[in-house]
C-alpha cells in the first residue's frame, strides 16, 4: 500500500511504496525535499515515552519542590538614594529646571517682564510634566515659587501700563 503525503514546499499529494518509509524523497513539481513517515495514515504513529498526553505517561503523585525556596525575601536597596523615590526603578525622568525658573521669575519682576513670561509658562509646563512622573519633582517648590513670580511680573507690567495710559490720557486733557 503507498503512503501518501504532501509536500512542503507546494502542497502536492505524492505517493510513495512501502518500501521507501522513513527515506527522504524529492518532490516532482517543485523539487522539494520531503520526509517519508515511517508509518503510513493508516497505521498510528507510536508516542514518544515522555508525552504527557499518552496513557503510559507516568503520573507524578507528588509535586517537585520549589528550587527557589531557600532564598530570602528581597529587600529593599540600603545604597539608594534618598533623593530616589524606593518605589521607582530606573528613573530615567528629566532633570528639573527649577532654578532656572525661579531666576526667571525674579528677573521679570526687577527689571524685565518677558523673563516674567518665560518663567510662567516654563513653570506652568514643569510642573505638569512633574505630577505626571516625567521630571524629576525634587525641584516642585522653587518651580512653584518661579512661576509664581512669573504671574506677579506679568502682572506688575500690566499694571504699569495701565497707569502709563492713565497718566497720558489725564495729562493730554491738561
Amino acid at each position: 500500500m503507498p503512503i501518501e503525503i504532501s509536500c512542503t514546499g507546494c502542497s502536492q499529494l505524492l505517493r510513495v511504496s512501502d518500501q521507501h518509509a522513513g527515506k527522504k524523497a524529492r518532490c516532482p513539481s517543485c523539487g522539494t525535499i520531503v520526509q517519508i513517515p515511517k508509518f503510513g495514515p493508516d497505521e498510528p504513529s507510536p508516542l514518544p515515552a515522555d508525552d504527557p498526553f499518552s496513557d503510559s505517561f507516568p503520573q507524578q503523585s507528588e509535586p517537585k519542590p520549589n528550587p527557589f525556596a531557600d532564598r530570602p525575601p528581597s529587600t529593599p536597596n540600603p545604597y539608594l538614594s534618598p533623593a530616589q523615590p524606593s518605589g521607582r526603578s530606573g528613573g530615567f525622568q528629566k532633570a528639573h529646571r527649577g532654578g532656572l525658573v525661579l531666576t526667571f521669575g525674579i528677573v521679570g519682576v526687577l527689571c524685565c517682564m518677558p523673563l516674567g513670561i518665560a518663567a510662567w509658562v516654563m513653570g506652568a509646563s514643569d510642573l505638569s510634566e512633574m505630577r505626571a512622573g516625567r521630571m524629576d519633582p525634587g525641584g516642585m517648590d522653587t518651580t512653584r515659587v518661579g512661576m509664581i513670580l512669573g504671574i506677579v511680573s506679568v502682572g506688575l507690567a500690566v499694571l504699569g501700563i495701565v497707569v502709563n495710559v492713565l497718566l497720558m490720557v489725564v495729562g493730554a486733557a491738561l
